[in-house]
């Protein structure tokens, strides 16, 4: 029997495994599908489907600087599995899981890509009209899961903080002491 400290974790870790999957099944289509330039457009071009090695950060930012990429993803990781492990609500829980499952995604890509080694490529493929880079999956797991943990976190404080208002006393005249 599962103790019932391991019971609320099992769920996210689910989610983060499942997730961690979805990703590196969709990067492995993206790679061999859109490989030599080859696009595919989707719905009148709102969104184009195209592979893009990223060495960089967002927005491929840092490039030449990817073992330090490395070095804050896996941070980044570890920050988050740990958010996850001690999140005060289910919801706060799963979001920082999927966060985590995202970074690890993108990190997975930068240690085991080619060229390997701590200057793998992160393979971005999907690219929507209204926002200028291209990203994948990972991305769409860090950011929501970040949103949703911290929106989660945010309302769980309101509600611990919330004091109800005391009711009003009556009122009394204050005593003026006499001589």
């Amino acid at each position: 029997m599962l103790g019932s400290m391991n019971r609320p974790v099992l769920l996210p870790t689910g989610i983060a495994l499942l997730s961690l999957a979805a990703d590196a099944a969709t990067k492995a289509w993206a790679s061999a599908a859109l490989r030599d330039g080859h696009r595919i457009t989707l719905a009148g071009g709102l969104a184009r489907l195209q592979l893009v090695l990223n060495h960089g950060a967002a927005f491929g930012l840092g490039a030449p600087y990817e073992p330090l990429i490395v070095a804050v993803s896996v941070a980044g990781v570890v920050l988050l599995a740990l958010w996850a492990r001690f999140a005060a609500s289910a919801l706060e829980r799963t979001g920082a899981a999927l966060a985590a499952a995202g970074a690890a995604g993108n990190l997975a890509d930068r240690l085991f890509r080619a060229p390997g080694g701590l200057h793998g490529a992160v393979v971005d493929w999907i690219h929507v009209w209204f926002y200028g880079p291209t990203f994948n999956l990972a991305d769409i797991w860090l950011r929501g899961g970040i949103l949703i943990a911290a929106a989660s976190w945010l309302w769980t404080r309101r509600s611990r903080t919330a004091v109800p208002p005391e009711p009003p006393s009556t009122l009394s005249r204050p005593t003026i002491p006499t001589a």
